[in-house]
């Protein structure tokens, strides 16, 4: 008897952790060494099955460089991504991202007389790919991301605007 009652708790145990992952399908994260930075990132996931997400991603920079050293800075990004997970518990471990979104930044350009430098602020449209890893924990719900990559900005008429970074370490919570 004792062995029947084990065996019923632990079928019921393993039923009620299934029903829990299946329940929750959204997740909201931010990247910690972001707002260390001065910028601020937050992260919104749509579970969609045991293998694919899709997502959000909200990026804005409270930093202000005022040297002329930093020809080119990224103000705010708004990118839409998909991530499909090749782990064997479901949505965690390796994934491979596709995104596309839009940049918004500035940059100087000099001109021609009189000679001074004027910060330009421009708006474009990227398409980029990323890899990373995510850690799942079921009980508490504690997601980790890692991931980099990087993504080709279109609609640029500049060199340094090619181009947009895809890199982080989010933390957050499934829900």
């Amino acid at each position: 008897m004792k062995k029947i009652t084990f065996i019923a708790i632990v079928f019921a145990l393993i039923w009620q952790a299934n029903a829990e992952n299946l329940e929750r399908r959204n997740e909201l994260k931010i990247c910690p060494a972001h707002l260390i930075a001065g910028m601020l990132r937050v992260d919104y996931e749509r579970l969609l099955n045991d293998f694919s997400s899709v997502g959000l991603t909200a990026f804005y920079s409270f930093s202000v460089f005022s040297s002329h050293r930093y020809s080119h800075r990224l103000d705010g990004q708004v990118l839409g991504f998909y991530r499909l997970y090749f782990g064997r518990q479901p949505v965690s471990g390796f994934f491979l991202e596709g995104n596309m979104g839009l940049n918004i930044g500035s940059y100087y350009r000099w001109t021609s007389w009189p000679w001074r430098s004027e910060r330009v602020y421009y708006t474009a449209f990227g398409v980029g790919l990323a890899l990373g890893w995510k850690w799942y924990i079921p009980r508490p719900g504690i997601v980790l991301d890692v991931f980099a990559g990087g993504g080709r900005v279109f609609n640029s008429n500049s060199r340094n605007m090619s181009r947009f970074p895809r890199v982080g370490i989010t933390l957050g919570r499934r829900f």
